[in-house]
């Protein structure tokens, strides 16, 4: 018979030996584990207190993870039947979670941590979102000490994607000074059209365009700046561009801002009163190709805004898109458009001119304005004084501050 070679079979041995070794010391520490678990009840104080100290312990080790087998040795006193032993197991899976999470955020706000290397419910969502920098670790730091079971429930527990928690984050009842309820209520938004393309959400869109409502703008700029950004480019609804303009401006989202020129100046079917945004948003702005746009829209008679004054003659003032066209050409070539006949004009600090204020309250006086505005336009066609854009506040600046 021929002889099997010695090496053929000592290494599957071995290898044996190795296998049935750890499964032996992985089963006395599942025993050891237990065995301290059921000392949680034990009729003397200090064996309970020493019982716990182990547990904690051996839970975190020096790795900084959380050890499964005493996790598991916990899960299983939560079964038992002493109602002592019960509430010792939870409060100890409760204080190795909350242990853990505590070392966790102290390696996010350490820039030097790679963001792959953070384990923090949505932390790896929120990051890709808004950014890993400094100002992103110290909010989401924030975010979590406020937050952490609604994230943990939003991210660990449901498998089907986020969901915005709507019953308790009313965007028309959710007050201003709120930013972390703010800031989750927008991430959990994104997040959840990633997993569901839904409809625009007009309550959202309607509190973060009126400056009665929504989140402060001077609160955490950038962060809500990066979300907003975010949010806004998933919104495709064409009826939605108008609020979307207002929505940029309020909150210095300056590049979308005349992206969504763009899209309401190549759309011939967009309304009167997202064609005047527009056009105020890129006089604002200093958008190119401004002043061709407007001369386009000279001849657009539709109304896009009516206004009722008060005091003891109320009338009503009609902005027609035209009427907004010939104060962007006037403004552009640095003529003041009260002096053609905008008696009615006031000022705005986000679009320069309210919207508004721009039109007439009959068709006789319309006629005259228009007169001398395109007598002003002509005459200064061939030399157009720059306008300065509106002040935008520098990004870069506020991240660095």
């Amino acid at each position: 018979m021929k002889a099997v070679p010695a090496c053929h079979w000592i290494l599957p041995f071995l290898i044996c030996c190795v296998v049935s070794l750890d499964s032996l010391r992985s089963d006395e520490a599942a025993s050891r584990f237990d065995a301290l678990v059921l000392q949680l009840d034990h009729p003397r104080f200090h064996q309970r207190v020493s019982a716990s100290e182990k547990l904690l312990l051996a839970g975190l080790g020096r790795s900084g993870n959380i050890n499964p087998e005493v996790t598991s040795a916990l899960a299983r006193g939560v079964q038992h039947q002493s109602l002592e032993l019960r509430v010792a197991a939870q409060r100890l899976i409760e204080e190795l979670t909350l242990r853990y999470q505590q070392q966790q955020l102290e390696l996010l706000v350490n820039v030097q941590v790679p963001m792959q290397d953070i384990d923090l419910p949505g932390w790896q969502d929120f990051a890709r979102t808004v950014g890993s920098d400094r100002v992103s670790r110290r909010f989401f730091e924030q975010l979590v000490r406020r937050h952490s079971d609604v994230l943990h429930a939003c991210f660990v527990e449901n498998t089907e994607g986020p969901k915005t928690p709507t019953a308790l984050y009313d965007p028309w009842k959710l007050p201003s000074r709120n930013d972390l309820d703010w800031a989750l209520l927008l991430f959990m938004e994104i997040k959840q059209f990633e997993f569901h393309k839904l409809a625009c959400n007009w309550r959202l869109m309607t509190a973060l365009s009126n400056s009665a409502m929504g989140p402060d703008p001077e609160t955490h700029p950038v962060i809500f700046k990066r979300l907003i950004e975010a949010w806004l480019g998933q919104q495709s609804d064409p009826a939605a561009i108008r609020d979307c303009l207002l929505v940029t401006m309020r909150y210095g989202c300056y590049s979308t801002a005349l992206e969504l020129c763009e899209r309401a100046w190549a759309n011939q079917q967009a309304s009167p009163s997202t064609q005047v945004t527009a056009l105020l948003v890129g006089n604002a702005l200093g958008a190119i190709g401004l002043r061709s746009q407007a001369v386009k829209r000279m001849s657009d008679d539709r109304t896009a805004l009516v206004w009722q004054t008060l005091g003891s003659k109320p009338t009503r003032i009609r902005t027609q898109v035209a009427d907004v066209a010939r104060v962007i050409l006037l403004h552009q070539n640095g003529l003041d458009p009260r002096s053609a006949g905008f008696h009615d004009l006031k000022a705005d600090r986000r679009l320069i001119f309210r919207d508004h204020s721009l039109g007439f309250s009959d068709q006789k006086s319309r006629e005259k304005s228009w007169a001398i505005c395109d007598k002003l336009i002509a005459n200064d066609a061939g030399v157009v004084a720059p306008v300065e854009p509106i002040a935008a506040p520098s990004v870069l600046r506020v991240e660095q501050d």
